[in-house]
């Protein structure tokens, strides 16, 4: 099925911690602690062929169930789930963004990509030679560490930006990532392109920076300016050039209306690769907002059905056709950009929006955040927080347990005798299905938090911070690569080291693998 060319969407409904343990290389992490409020943006089609994968513990089956409710209607089980796929010689494949990883390596080997050692850049910095480092990762990412002296320029803004911030042709330019993957297509990105100037890629990213000893900036907020006119000039030049060397697909906006009108029977993702700033003052109705280095480098985290049909959309065609030359080589097999992007067009303003109709229905009473304050302060009622663990640890609210809602069937029973259980979570959505969940479960009241965590700090009511109720493995993250707050410099660099030798090792699986082919750049 995975090889029939076909659309399917491999669905792993594990939380983070057991899907990165091991899961099939096309399977998407869509946990079932909060698949309502994800899956129709990952499978925005309901008659998508849909396999549903688990460790044969039933949390497929309970995944099957939401669905066929929500109204998807191709709907399968995986038999004995990823332990059977293991048994029956297929490959696990450990760790998160497994594709874009092998992409990256494959890019690498492809094009033999520059690299520079963290050791020669820092030579070059001292020397104080003419370079700029481009950091491609989102700005959450650069502001967590990055490399000193560094610019926050995303993957997908690269092209778009390189002329205002690197005007002349000698000045070298460093791509860096956290690793390799992003730095890796970056760097092409701009030697694709045409730039004159001298790039590599920073090899291991800010990983290799800090294994070789030297220091990482914190909370850097260094950015690329508003973009010039002759550097968006050069930008479309250089689309031009791409979109002829890689045959990139552009349509015109009659093609887009007749795709969205088959959309019931053939899968669109309309993605609008512009900055979140650009996207939320005027978008095309439908459209989904995933910056185009981001689309490239963590599409695991955007598109669940394999082989749909993927419209590009930005303002003047160069980012959305940067990126669709790097998703057709990706193995996407039928990606387009649309000729004259959004001009022309009537859009809409605002954040992008998600239906959740389950949030709609559900059969959940409330509590107000000061008559919960109220309640707890005479010892009547007991708080579960379904928050990711790292919200919960930044926050939550005194006295609050802390559980996976994918866990509550198996761990309620963990959870002390309530008078009235309360649900949490960080804005209220999740702990509204959760409440539903758990009124199930015990005879006793069960409501929702009204906006849940937030809206309790909006209130002016304290939070405390830490895990110290947890009912349950704190399984929500994949931990193996993972930096934990207050890690020593050696348990950081135990994990880098980790990191590093599970990325490289990672081509070899994907070649033993077989579900999926890259296409070799044109000669």
């Amino acid at each position: 099925m995975l090889t029939d060319g076909g659309e399917i969407a491999l669905v792993d409904v594990r939380d983070q911690g057991p899907c990165g343990r091991g899961h099939p290389l096309l399977a998407v992490n869509v946990p079932l602690s909060g698949i309502e409020m994800t899956i129709r943006r990952f499978v925005p089609r309901l008659s998508t062929r849909i396999v549903l994968c688990d460790e044969d513990d039933g949390m497929a089956d309970r995944a099957a169930d939401v669905l066929a409710k929500a109204g998807y209607g191709d709907l399968a089980v995986l038999d004995g789930g990823v332990r059977m796929w293991a048994a029956a010689g297929f490959e696990l494949f450990i760790g998160s963004y497994t594709v874009t990883n092998c992409f990256g390596l494959h890019v690498d080997q492809r094009y033999g990509t520059p690299h520079i050692s963290a050791e020669q850049l820092k030579a070059k910095i001292d020397a104080g030679e003419d370079l700029v480092v481009f950091d491609s990762r989102p700005d959450g990412e650069f502001a967590a560490g990055s490399i000193p002296g560094g610019i926050n320029v995303p993957g997908g803004e690269l092209v778009y930006r390189v002329r205002d911030v690197a005007p002349e042709s000698k000045t070298q330019i460093i791509v860096n990532c956290g690793g390799k993957a992003r730095s890796t297509v970056g760097s092409q990105s701009l030697i694709n392109a045409g730039v004159e100037n001298p790039v590599m890629a920073l090899t291991h990213g800010t990983m290799g920076w800090f294994l070789a000893g030297h220091t990482l900036d914190r909370g850097a907020t260094r950015a690329a300016g508003p973009v010039s006119a002759p550097a968006r000039a050069w930008a479309a030049r250089a689309a031009e050039r791409i979109a002829s060397r890689f045959g990139v697909t552009r349509i015109e906006a009659g093609q887009l209306a007749a795709w969205r009108r088959e959309a019931e029977t053939r899968t669109l993702y309309l993605i609008d690769v512009r900055s979140q700033e650009e996207y939320e003052a005027g978008h095309l109705p439908g459209s989904i907002w995933v910056p185009g280095g981001e689309l490239v480098g963590c599409t695991e985290d955007h598109i669940a059905t394999r082989n749909p049909r993927i419209c590009l959309v930005d303002d003047d065609g160069a980012r959305a056709t940067m990126t669709a030359s790097w998703m057709s080589q990706m193995g996407w097999p039928e990606v387009a950009v649309l000729d004259g992007g959004i001009g022309g067009h009537d859009l809409v303003q605002g954040p992008e929006i998600v239906a959740i109709p389950e949030l709609e229905t559900v059969d959940a009473a409330s509590i107000p955040p000061d008559l919960l304050a109220e309640r707890l302060q005479s010892n009547e009622a007991l708080v579960v927080d379904f928050a990711a663990s790292g919200s919960h640890q930044s926050g939550h609210i005194p006295g609050a347990w802390w559980m996976l809602r994918s866990a509550l069937p198996r761990l309620f029973d963990r959870l002390p005798p309530a008078a009235c259980y309360v649900t949490t979570s960080q804005g209220g959505r999740v702990a509204r299905l959760a409440a539903a969940d758990m009124a199930r479960l015990t005879e006793r009241p069960v409501v929702a938090l009204d906006g849940g965590t937030e809206a309790w700090r909006a209130a002016g009511h304290e939070l405390a911070g830490g895990m110290p109720r947890p009912a349950g493995e704190v399984d929500d993250v994949y931990m193996n690569f993972a930096e934990r707050p207050g890690d020593d410099a050696a348990t950081i660099a135990a994990s880098y080291r980790h990191t590093i030798a599970w990325r490289e090792g990672l081509w070899d699986q994907f070649l033993r693998d077989g579900t999926l082919s890259f296409v070799p750049p044109p000669t």
